[in-house]
């Protein structure tokens, strides 16, 4: 067995049995899923788009996009699909003075981008751990993002469906933290995520009453570690599904 996939596990379901324990044996506990290189490949689906975009606006346009997307990210501190797609608009108009042609462009890339198809990027194991995770208690999405277009990816990546409709987005969710324990009361959380940084400060925050879970996808997830623990270490969200909680 893989030793990288086992790190932490046996810590982390102590302190679940030991909380069983505790409570009598009544436990409620609530499964938080990031999304982003978390559920779903974002690295694989952005290059993906990054094709499809070459093709509707060609390499500069598409080129000029991504610029845009880096300069909201910059401005904005988060990413935002829709009003990049508004500044890019605006850059072209002066470009493609025939309005015919630039409302064709229009329309055609807010059909890429508004309807892509995320769910061919779903992560494979990652409804096997939404499911053993349905098992054991609630089950939510914790995500971030722009409020328009990350929910939307969500539902059209059907991971929305597979946790009941337990969606929520926001720009940060570090700054959001009472209103989801709030919306999900539980006597414990497993907080499963692929950025160090959320789960460490998760972690301080909510002590004991929070089992991590770091799932090493994406540039966030595979970063070297450098001495940080967590409550679980997993090399892919396929490995969730085999932790006996």
């Amino acid at each position: 067995r893989d030793e990288r996939r086992e790190t932490g596990r046996d810590g982390a379901v102590s302190r679940l049995s030991s909380l069983v324990s505790r409570l009598g044996g009544i436990v409620e506990l609530t499964f938080l899923f990031d999304v982003d290189n978390t559920l779903l490949d974002n690295d694989r689906a952005k290059a993906a788009l990054d094709r499809r975009l070459a093709e509707l606006l060609g390499a500069a346009g598409a080129k000029r996009f991504w610029a845009l997307y880096e300069d909201v990210r910059r401005d904005t501190g988060k990413v935002n699909i829709p009003l990049t797609m508004a500044r890019y608009d605006e850059e072209i108009e002066h470009e493609l003075p025939d309005a015919a042609t630039r409302r064709r462009q229009r329309f055609a890339l807010a059909d890429l981008l508004m309807g892509f198809p995320y769910g061919e990027f779903v992560f494979p194991g990652a409804a096997a751990a939404i499911d053993r995770a349905h098992g054991l208690g609630r089950v939510a999405i914790l995500s971030e993002g722009d409020a328009t277009f990350q929910p939307s990816k969500i539902w059209r990546a059907g991971l929305v469906q597979m946790v009941g409709g337990n969606c929520l987005v926001f720009d940060q969710k570090l700054d959001h933290l009472a209103e989801v324990v709030a919306a999900f009361p539980a006597d414990h959380y497993v907080l499963v995520e692929d950025k160090p940084a959320i789960l460490r400060e998760v972690e301080g925050r909510l002590g004991d009453a929070v089992t991590t879970v770091l799932v090493r996808q994406g540039k966030y997830g595979r970063a070297p570690l450098g001495g940080q623990s967590f409550g679980v270490v997993l090399d892919d969200i396929g490995g969730f599904a085999e932790v006996d909680w």
